[in-house]
């Protein structure tokens, strides 16, 4: 699974995401001997440090060295790559439920995966929470609310009958670079009311005001989230740290209206739909 943001968690430390159907795919093929970890993303040649952050981690769970192992991870996604679609998250957690696989263990506890990704985004410098809302999202569907300082889950949201997301990804990229985390910090404590909103089951309402927060915090306009609420959308707003914009509607006809005005003005459009069904491992 993929997933968007609810909240983002780099201000105060608690997120929240919610899974849609962009899935991810992974394989590891694991070798006793030290050696190399190779990799493939999408079919092409890719070192991905996070990745072989997260099959070690999952070596380790398993009780075994992973220094006594090398081998290939390979991973296919059908999210845009870099716009805060949460690609990294979904394939570091299919690399661990992968892994798993490998050493043919069909059977984990949620906690052990999520904390092979986590541990793996902090020490791949990947993300700066760890990224557990995200991680949860892909791992277990639905909508999930984290605490990421102390690695907890505060909530799961059942979202029930899949929802129409249209996401909009514009030409320019992340601007994620330009605002040190000190500085995004300093909203931490209206994250955390946005945080709160969420909690009491406000999640739409949260997206909403997430996304303006950050959209002003990275200097992106607002204007896409907007244009969807102004259509109909349930919410709308900047997902990770952009560029891109998801909406969530439970009016088709509302959502492909705007699918197709966005399809005009350029840019990338894709048509998604939420999820409540978690990742699953392969036999």
């Amino acid at each position: 699974m993929g997933a968007v943001s609810i909240v983002n968690a780099i201000a105060s430390g608690r997120g929240a995401s919610f899974a849609v159907d962009l899935p991810t795919t992974a394989t590891v093929a694991v070798r006793e001997g030290r050696g190399r970890w190779t990799g493939l993303t999408n079919g092409r040649p890719a070192t991905s440090t996070l990745l072989q952050q997260t099959v070690r981690k999952a070596i380790g769970t398993l009780g075994k060295d992973p220094n006594r192992y090398s081998g290939r991870i390979e991973t296919e996604t059908s999210a845009p790559v870099g716009v805060g679609l949460k690609t990294s998250s979904s394939s570091s957690v299919a690399a661990a439920l992968a892994t798993f696989s490998a050493f043919g263990r069909h059977n984990y506890e949620p906690e052990q995966i999520l904390e092979c990704s986590v541990s793996a985004s902090l020490a791949s410098g990947t993300s700066v929470t760890g990224a557990m809302d995200d991680a949860a999202a892909c791992l277990l569907g639905g909508g999930v609310l984290t605490d990421n300082r102390s690695n907890s889950v505060v909530a799961r949201v059942r979202l029930g009958r899949p929802l129409v997301v249209i996401i909009r990804i514009p030409d320019d990229g992340s601007r994620r670079a330009s605002v040190p985390t000190s500085e995004v910090r300093r909203f931490a404590k209206l994250a955390d009311s946005i945080f709160d909103q969420a909690r009491r089951g406000r999640i739409w309402k949260a997206m909403i005001l997430n996304g303006s927060l950050y959209s002003a915090i990275y200097g992106y306009p607002n204007s896409d989230a907007l244009e969807a609420l102004e259509n109909g959308a349930l919410g709308a707003g900047l997902s990770g740290t952009g560029p891109a914009v998801a909406c969530v509607f439970d009016d088709v006809a509302a959502a492909e209206n705007l699918e197709s005005n966005w399809k005009e003005i350029g840019g990338m459009t894709v048509r998604t739909k939420t999820s409540d069904g978690g990742a699953t491992i392969g036999r």
